[in-house]
Protein backbone atom coordinates (compact mmCIF):
# COMPACT_ATOMS: atom_id res chain seq x y z
CA UNK A 1 0.00 0.00 0.00
CA UNK A 2 1.46 3.79 -1.16
CA UNK A 3 1.90 6.10 1.92
CA UNK A 4 1.42 9.36 -0.45
CA UNK A 5 -1.47 10.00 -3.29
CA UNK A 6 -0.33 12.06 -5.66
CA UNK A 7 -3.35 13.54 -8.46
CA UNK A 8 -1.61 14.47 -11.66
CA UNK A 9 -3.82 17.15 -13.85
CA UNK A 10 -2.40 16.14 -17.72
CA UNK A 11 -3.14 16.23 -21.16
CA UNK A 12 -1.95 14.24 -24.16
CA UNK A 13 -1.03 17.56 -25.56
CA UNK A 14 0.68 18.47 -22.73
CA UNK A 15 4.20 17.74 -22.60
CA UNK A 16 5.10 13.91 -20.32
CA UNK A 17 6.04 15.75 -16.78
CA UNK A 18 9.90 14.79 -15.65
CA UNK A 19 8.73 16.26 -12.27
CA UNK A 20 6.62 12.99 -12.05
CA UNK A 21 9.03 11.00 -13.44
CA UNK A 22 11.43 12.28 -10.57
CA UNK A 23 9.41 11.50 -7.94
CA UNK A 24 8.27 8.01 -9.25
CA UNK A 25 12.21 7.31 -9.52
CA UNK A 26 12.85 8.73 -6.12
CA UNK A 27 10.17 7.06 -3.47
CA UNK A 28 8.74 4.11 -6.38
CA UNK A 29 5.58 2.50 -5.07
CA UNK A 30 5.30 4.57 -2.01
CA UNK A 31 3.38 7.00 -4.23
CA UNK A 32 -0.07 5.94 -6.01
CA UNK A 33 -0.37 8.30 -8.56
CA UNK A 34 -3.89 9.00 -9.90
CA UNK A 35 -4.41 10.74 -13.63
CA UNK A 36 -6.78 13.09 -13.93
CA UNK A 37 -7.39 14.28 -17.86
CA UNK A 38 -7.70 18.26 -17.27
CA UNK A 39 -8.93 18.38 -21.70
CA UNK A 40 -6.73 21.25 -23.23
CA UNK A 41 -9.13 21.55 -25.80
CA UNK A 42 -12.96 19.96 -25.92
CA UNK A 43 -13.81 21.13 -29.25
CA UNK A 44 -11.71 21.73 -32.43
CA UNK A 45 -10.52 24.96 -33.07
CA UNK A 46 -10.43 25.80 -29.59
CA UNK A 47 -7.89 28.57 -28.77
CA UNK A 48 -4.70 27.48 -26.52
CA UNK A 49 -1.74 29.92 -26.65
CA UNK A 50 1.04 27.40 -26.13
CA UNK A 51 -0.19 24.98 -28.44
CA UNK A 52 -0.15 25.42 -32.20
CA UNK A 53 -2.55 22.48 -32.56
CA UNK A 54 -6.36 22.94 -33.37
CA UNK A 55 -7.38 19.25 -32.76
CA UNK A 56 -9.26 18.51 -29.56
CA UNK A 57 -7.99 16.20 -27.28
CA UNK A 58 -11.11 15.19 -25.19
CA UNK A 59 -11.08 11.95 -26.86
CA UNK A 60 -7.88 10.85 -26.05
CA UNK A 61 -8.55 12.08 -22.33
CA UNK A 62 -11.59 9.75 -22.51
CA UNK A 63 -9.48 7.11 -23.62
CA UNK A 64 -7.05 7.46 -20.94
CA UNK A 65 -9.82 7.83 -18.32
CA UNK A 66 -11.42 4.46 -19.72
CA UNK A 67 -8.74 2.46 -20.12
CA UNK A 68 -7.37 3.73 -16.20
CA UNK A 69 -11.28 2.61 -15.52
CA UNK A 70 -11.04 -1.01 -17.13
CA UNK A 71 -7.30 -1.59 -17.67
CA UNK A 72 -5.36 0.73 -15.12
CA UNK A 73 -1.99 -1.01 -15.80
CA UNK A 74 -2.25 0.22 -18.89
CA UNK A 75 -3.08 3.53 -18.58
CA UNK A 76 -0.07 4.99 -17.96
CA UNK A 77 1.16 3.32 -21.60
CA UNK A 78 -1.60 4.85 -23.23
CA UNK A 79 -0.74 8.22 -22.18
CA UNK A 80 3.16 8.20 -22.78
CA UNK A 81 2.01 6.75 -26.62
CA UNK A 82 -0.78 9.69 -26.86
CA UNK A 83 2.08 12.17 -25.97
CA UNK A 84 4.69 10.85 -28.48
CA UNK A 85 2.26 10.68 -31.22
CA UNK A 86 0.75 14.38 -30.86
CA UNK A 87 4.30 15.35 -30.54
CA UNK A 88 4.86 13.81 -33.80
CA UNK A 89 2.19 15.93 -35.24
CA UNK A 90 -0.68 13.54 -35.15
CA UNK A 91 -4.21 14.78 -34.32
CA UNK A 92 -5.01 13.66 -30.89
CA UNK A 93 -9.20 13.93 -32.26
CA UNK A 94 -8.39 11.32 -35.27
CA UNK A 95 -10.13 7.86 -34.85
CA UNK A 96 -6.32 6.36 -36.67
CA UNK A 97 -4.17 7.91 -34.29
CA UNK A 98 -6.42 6.65 -31.09
CA UNK A 99 -6.33 3.89 -32.44
CA UNK A 100 -2.58 3.52 -33.12
CA UNK A 101 -1.90 4.47 -29.24
CA UNK A 102 -4.22 2.28 -28.22
CA UNK A 103 -2.42 -0.83 -30.32
CA UNK A 104 0.79 0.37 -28.78
CA UNK A 105 0.16 0.23 -25.55
CA UNK A 106 -1.47 -3.32 -25.52
CA UNK A 107 -5.04 -2.49 -25.68
CA UNK A 108 -7.74 -3.98 -26.85
CA UNK A 109 -8.27 -1.30 -29.32
CA UNK A 110 -12.14 -2.16 -30.52
CA UNK A 111 -13.10 -2.69 -26.62
CA UNK A 112 -11.64 0.49 -25.39
CA UNK A 113 -12.91 2.10 -27.94
CA UNK A 114 -16.55 0.96 -27.14
CA UNK A 115 -16.19 1.41 -23.36
CA UNK A 116 -15.13 5.00 -24.43
CA UNK A 117 -19.05 5.81 -24.79
CA UNK A 118 -19.96 4.11 -21.38
CA UNK A 119 -21.57 6.65 -18.91
CA UNK A 120 -18.77 5.91 -16.50
CA UNK A 121 -16.11 6.73 -18.07
CA UNK A 122 -18.00 10.10 -19.32
CA UNK A 123 -18.63 10.67 -15.70
CA UNK A 124 -15.13 10.10 -14.85
CA UNK A 125 -13.74 11.98 -17.63
CA UNK A 126 -15.88 15.20 -16.17
CA UNK A 127 -14.72 14.79 -12.33
CA UNK A 128 -11.23 14.63 -13.76
CA UNK A 129 -11.85 18.57 -15.47
CA UNK A 130 -13.89 20.01 -13.03
CA UNK A 131 -10.70 19.18 -10.64
CA UNK A 132 -8.21 20.07 -13.00
CA UNK A 133 -9.91 23.43 -13.69
CA UNK A 134 -7.57 26.36 -13.83
CA UNK A 135 -4.20 24.10 -13.39
CA UNK A 136 -1.32 23.99 -15.50
CA UNK A 137 -0.94 21.52 -17.42
CA UNK A 138 1.01 18.88 -16.52
CA UNK A 139 0.70 19.61 -12.36
CA UNK A 140 0.38 17.14 -9.60
CA UNK A 141 -0.40 17.98 -6.17
CA UNK A 142 0.08 15.70 -2.81
CA UNK A 143 -3.51 14.45 -1.57
CA UNK A 144 -4.13 14.34 2.20
CA UNK A 145 -1.78 14.67 4.82
CA UNK A 146 1.14 12.67 4.11
CA UNK A 147 4.45 14.02 2.90
CA UNK A 148 7.00 13.30 0.46
CA UNK A 149 9.32 13.92 3.76
CA UNK A 150 8.01 10.94 5.50
CA UNK A 151 8.83 8.20 2.53
CA UNK A 152 12.23 6.58 2.51
CA UNK A 153 13.94 8.23 -0.85
CA UNK A 154 15.81 6.56 -3.20
CA UNK A 155 19.39 7.78 -3.97
CA UNK A 156 19.92 9.90 -7.70
CA UNK A 157 20.19 7.42 -10.59
CA UNK A 158 24.41 7.53 -11.02
CA UNK A 159 24.25 7.23 -15.23
CA UNK A 160 21.81 7.88 -18.01
CA UNK A 161 21.70 4.12 -18.81
CA UNK A 162 20.34 3.37 -15.30
CA UNK A 163 17.64 5.76 -15.93
CA UNK A 164 16.55 4.56 -19.21
CA UNK A 165 16.83 1.10 -17.84
CA UNK A 166 14.49 2.06 -15.28
CA UNK A 167 12.12 3.89 -17.33
CA UNK A 168 11.53 1.09 -20.14
CA UNK A 169 10.49 3.18 -22.55
CA UNK A 170 12.09 6.04 -24.56
CA UNK A 171 12.29 9.41 -22.59
CA UNK A 172 13.01 13.06 -23.78
CA UNK A 173 16.36 14.68 -22.69
CA UNK A 174 14.32 16.86 -20.33
CA UNK A 175 12.63 13.70 -18.81
CA UNK A 176 16.53 11.79 -18.40
CA UNK A 177 17.67 15.54 -16.44
CA UNK A 178 14.48 15.41 -14.58
CA UNK A 179 15.01 11.89 -12.68
CA UNK A 180 18.63 12.46 -12.40
CA UNK A 181 17.93 15.96 -10.42
CA UNK A 182 19.72 18.39 -13.25
CA UNK A 183 19.18 21.36 -15.31
CA UNK A 184 19.49 21.17 -18.86
CA UNK A 185 21.02 24.54 -18.78
CA UNK A 186 18.07 26.88 -20.01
Amino acid sequence: MSAVTARCFTDPSCPPSGDRLRLRWLYGDQIAWELHMIVVREHRGDGWPHEPGNDATIHACRAVVAAGLRWPDRQEALLRRLHALATAGELLDDSDTLELAAAQASLPVAEIAAYCAEPEVEAALRAGMAAGRGRPCPSYEIVGDARLTDLTRRPDPESVEEVLDWAGTPLTAAEIAAVCGRDLGH
